[in-house]
């Protein structure tokens, strides 16, 4: 079916998956805008040659190609295997076959550079010289394929990790030489789409390795049969070439591949943009309701046995503290980074994260004001384990705040201890008093706490009467939008 929408552009959906775009104009705001939000709800966009409208620049031009490319994030031109030649402006140029002595790639499906802790965001790629015939690019839908799965096996995949290797993946198309040091990483077997929040299996035959802590015979074996339930001849979209086509597609959303049954001249150019505060989120299943949320976070904060409520609680910890509208962590980070008072962009204090979690505070803080040396300390191996695999702290510390912190003194500019103040978790004492012991004088403790859980208060003014800290500010607010009944407050002490 064809519609017109936005200034006239044509939007014409494929099947199984994808739409193609004709009468493309790149200086409206308003058909860029369309552009992306028709990436992510299908996967891909095809701007055949000759899309542009009359009078804009062709789409096949390189400057199209990063105005494209720019729409889904920042511009990249990085493979630790694949240099390219450069064209200005950081368009890659991809040559293969022909007389460039440089074979085609047969690779299996794959998402691009998932061996990276933040992979690639999308692809801009358009055919400039390609041969008489072959060389089709095929994509599969990473949320169709999750949906192929059956019930009990999406629900075992919600709680698994798979190992991602760059080694591993060119040595499964006898290409293991070319890489000179492997690169690897951690991501869910199904992650949340970043931008619509559909499940997405992030497996993939190439350089998906292994299942986390599992044999090598049951990793193989499960991963075996994913791999048959998810794919589907009847779900692949097989796109054929002409010159000067252009080809968008969403890295996370697809898995592609490039056939390589062709002999000619195969020159591409090719545009990759990238967020590097991209993090892949773990889809844990849609059971969750608001109700369920406010239950759970209840539930394991009133654990007596802190540490195995949170081991129980990991995977599920912050699709129900997003369910939730838990925003202390925005709140909070956003107050410390007002305080550091950063000067320049190189500036990167060192800020210990108490009761880290899954690091949602590394990540607002990553994302929203540049800060990344941080340490994470936690009583959790789980919560942990998922702050780990995306990389988001320099150091952990597996350590009870109910205890005296092992760091020495005088060690870190600023403390952050959010969310982790309540009578079952963490006790006023020793933890506030070894917050600002182990930070720097003129650093910054902040605190966040139920503002009815009156001992932490009492312990902070005792503090500062006896001149270990003053109190640079004071925020009361509801902390979780669906519970405006209880108000939280948060404390910045200033070290003195």
């Amino acid at each position: 079916m064809t519609i017109q929408s936005l200034s006239n552009l044509v939007i014409t959906k494929l099947k199984p998956f994808g739409v193609k775009l004709t009468n493309v104009n790149l200086d409206s705001s308003e058909q860029r805008n369309r552009i992306r939000e028709l990436l992510w709800e299908n996967g891909v966009v095809i701007l055949p040659a000759g899309a542009a409208s009359n009078g804009a620049q062709p789409i096949h031009s390189d400057a199209s190609l990063l105005q494209l490319g720019e729409l889904f994030g920042q511009l990249e031109n990085y493979h630790p295997v694949n240099p390219s030649k450069d064209a200005a402006g950081r368009v890659q140029i991809l040559e293969t076959k022909g007389d460039t002595g440089i074979p085609a790639d047969s690779f299996l499906f794959h998402s691009d550079i998932s061996w990276r802790v933040n992979p690639s965001r999308a692809s801009v790629l358009c055919g400039i010289i390609l041969p008489p015939e072959g060389g089709n690019t095929c994509f599969q839908n990473a949320h169709q394929m999750y949906q192929r799965l059956s019930p009990e096996l999406k629900e075992k995949l919600h709680s698994l990790s798979a190992l991602h290797s760059l080694k591993g993946g060119y040595t499964r198309v006898n290409r293991a030489d070319d890489v000179k040091q492997d690169i690897q990483a951690i991501h869910p077997a199904v992650i949340k789409h970043p931008e619509t929040g559909v499940p997405l299996l992030y497996l993939n035959e190439n350089f998906t390795m292994g299942i986390v802590d599992m044999s090598e015979a049951e990793s193989n074996a499960l991963l075996k049969r994913v791999f048959e339930e998810a794919h589907s001849s009847e779900g692949i979209l097989s796109h054929s070439w002409t010159i000067h086509d252009v080809v968008i597609w969403d890295n996370l959303g697809v898995q592609h591949l490039a056939q390589a049954d062709y002999e000619g001249l195969r020159r591409m150019h090719r545009v990759v943009a990238y967020a590097p505060g991209l993090r892949t989120e773990r889809y844990v299943g849609d059971k969750g309701d608001l109700n369920t949320a406010k239950e759970n976070i209840e539930y394991y904060l009133t654990q007596d046995d802190n540490r195995a409520g949170y081991e129980e609680w990991a995977l599920r910890y912050e699709q129900d503290s997003n369910q939730a509208g838990y925003n202390i962590p925005r709140i909070a980070t956003d107050i410390l980074a007002q305080h550091l008072n950063i000067h320049s962009q190189d500036s990167q204090p060192l800020i210990l994260d108490i009761a880290a979690g899954t690091g949602q505070n590394a990540l607002h803080l990553m994302q929203n004001h540049n800060l990344t040396n941080l340490e994470a300390m936690d009583v959790s191996s789980g919560m942990l384990f998922e702050a780990r695999r995306r990389e988001l702290y320099r150091a952990y510390h597996m350590e009870d705040a109910n205890k005296p912190f092992t760091m020495p003194s005088n060690q870190y500019d600023a403390v952050l201890c959010i969310g982790g103040l309540a009578p079952k978790q963490i006790k006023p004492k020793p933890a506030l008093f070894e917050s600002i012991r182990v930070t720097k004088k003129g650093g910054f403790v902040v605190l966040s706490m139920r503002e009815a859980d009156s001992a932490y208060i009492d312990e902070i003014n005792r503090l500062v009467a006896a001149e270990f800290a003053q109190i640079a500010r004071k925020h009361s607010f509801v902390g979780i939008t669906s519970n405006e009944k209880i108000y939280h407050c948060i404390f910045v002490l200033e070290v003195r």
